[in-house]
């Protein structure tokens, strides 16, 4: 009886050994998945996140549903910041079910607040729209904070699609709400980013002093967050609001501070356009040597950084100032290098430069890999499911305890094994999406056929997309499109990262090697 009993209690205790380490890689398990996640939080670029959170997608199967859905969320709040929306809406779906099974109204409505700015992605506004309800109607009226701070982001991306769409009246009467509902959650960036939007419709209605007041509003706040970035883009549409309104005076000191704040953060593009401001703000006031001091600073940054656009329109500004101080002999030597530049931009050299860039290029299909690697990790681990299962069914006795321990571990090493080889295959895709170029975006123009292109893409561009991309190969600054195209600065923004990711790439000078081996 005494020898039964200690056998019993080496049982126990033997159970507790093999148990543990499982108990343990689970809580693993859970750590690394959240930390995973809190990590693409504060991730810049949304393709290392989509790397860094695949590496967790065997473990992620171990863990609790609302981390999972979560998880599953965020890689689909990836793949639409890349615009890959088949991708996004692939894993939003996952995220989806298990929301409805836990069930978590919060998680569902990030879910389709996120398939909303994928639907904008797309130009496929009807569909935003049906996302944004959706929203609306499981958040409105809810006594909750996390619902109501999801609810705020989507008035503010609701009024982004009537503003897209032309109807002021429905932005502004969407935006408002939003302003509303980021006071009452106390949301202080949220409430400076509504005064923004609401200048912006404003400026849109021409009531421009509406638009004044809610830019001043913006500005206080972003003073009090100490944010130098949206400073420069509150100050410069001041400028420009004042200087339409004639009010030289206050259009110049707001183009000042722009160029201030454009000075502190290094924002080359933005320093060389408030240059290019204060220039002709004083070019208006008659103050020719001012004029001419600050054209000729935007002309030697221009030059230096290669900023061709804003080159042509330093001396467009120097040949005006020359004309007004009556120099004609210096006027027509700015009038020629402008036209100089010009030509200089379409050049047979270029045609040749296409012609050799064209054979070195390739590109690669990297979503399709990726959703490749997606599909054989989800097979490998449906197959170490089944031969566990299989294990626990032939358990009777208490030695199954150890056995399915041994296939536990098993199955942890063929699954890091199969992880490593999918990271190695992701690797060599992405090896092969790029190639070493060496022209400068800047300094070259192309002659783009919307239709031609988007028969190359997956995913077409819009006619906004394109016509800003279009503008943006030409070497003008973002500034200057917005100009051109009669939208806000952050509208071209929203069009060019739409654009780069269509193309597969990060940044302007990335579109325009594309665009080379696209002619």
């Amino acid at each position: 009886m005494i020898y039964k009993l200690k056998t019993s209690n080496n049982s126990i205790k033997l159970f507790i050994a093999l148990i543990f380490p499982a108990v343990m890689y689970c809580q693993t398990s859970e750590r690394k998945v959240s930390d995973a996640i809190e990590q693409f939080m504060t991730t810049e670029n949304p393709r290392e996140g989509i790397q860094d959170l695949l590496k967790h997608q065997v473990v992620v199967e171990q863990v609790n549903d609302s981390l999972k859905g979560h998880f599953y969320l965020n890689l689909g709040i990836a793949y639409g910041q890349i615009n890959h929306a088949d991708s996004s809406f692939y894993f939003l779906d996952k995220s989806e079910k298990i929301a409805n099974q836990i069930p978590s109204n919060f998680l569902l409505a990030m879910i389709n607040n996120t398939r909303g700015l994928v639907y904008m992605g797309k130009a496929e506004y009807e569909s935003s729209l049906s996302a944004y309800q959706e929203v609306m109607r499981l958040a409105e009226g809810k006594n909750d904070k996390r619902l109501n701070d999801v609810l705020s982001k989507t008035y503010g991306n609701l009024g982004g699609v009537y503003y897209q769409l032309g109807q002021m009246d429905k932005a502004l009467e969407t935006t408002k709400k939003c302003l509303t509902l980021s006071q009452t959650i106390n949301d202080t960036t949220d409430i400076a980013l509504n005064h923004l939007r609401l200048a912006m419709v404003y400026n849109d209605m021409n009531q421009l002093d509406n638009g004044i007041e809610h830019l001043n509003k913006a500005r206080t706040f972003f003073k009090n967050l100490n944010n130098a970035t949206m400073l420069v883009y509150a100050e410069s549409n001041l400028g420009k609001v004042f200087k339409k309104k004639q009010n030289l005076d206050s259009a110049f000191v707001h183009y000042q501070e722009a160029h201030k704040y454009a000075k502190t953060l290094g924002e080359q593009e933005e320093y060389i356009t408030t240059l290019l401001a204060m220039s002709s703000v004083k070019l208006e006031q008659d103050m020719l040597n001012k004029a001419t001091d600050y054209a000729q600073k935007a002309l030697f940054v221009a030059k230096k950084n290669g900023f061709s656009n804003s080159e042509q329109q330093a001396y467009d500004l120097l040949y005006q100032i020359a004309l007004k101080k009556g120099k004609p002999n210096e006027a027509l030597n700015f009038r020629n290098a402008y036209i100089k530049l010009a030509d200089s931009l379409s050049s047979v050299e270029v045609k040749a430069r296409v012609a050799a860039l064209e054979t070195q290029y390739e590109t690669a299909k990297k979503e399709k890999e990726i959703q490749k690697l997606t599909f054989e990790s989800q097979l490998n681990k449906a197959y170490l499911e089944k031969a566990r299962n299989k294990q626990l069914i032939i358990a009777v006795s208490g030695f199954a305890v150890i056995l399915i321990i041994i296939i536990f571990f098993v199955s942890k090493h063929k699954k890091e094994k199969a992880e490593r080889i999918a990271q190695s295959l992701q690797v060599e895709a992405l090896q092969k999406r790029f190639i070493e170029l060496h022209s400068s975006p800047a300094e070259l123009s192309v002659d783009l056929k919307m239709q031609e292109l988007n028969q190359k893409l997956e995913t077409p561009l819009t006619d906004r997309e394109f016509e800003a991309l279009k503008l943006c190969i030409a070497g003008k600054t973002n500034s200057e499109i917005a100009g051109e195209l009669f939208v806000s600065v952050s509208t071209i923004k929203f069009h060019l990262r739409n654009a780069y990711s269509k193309l597969g790439v990060n940044n302007r000078k990335e579109a325009f090697k594309y665009m080379l081996k696209s002619i």
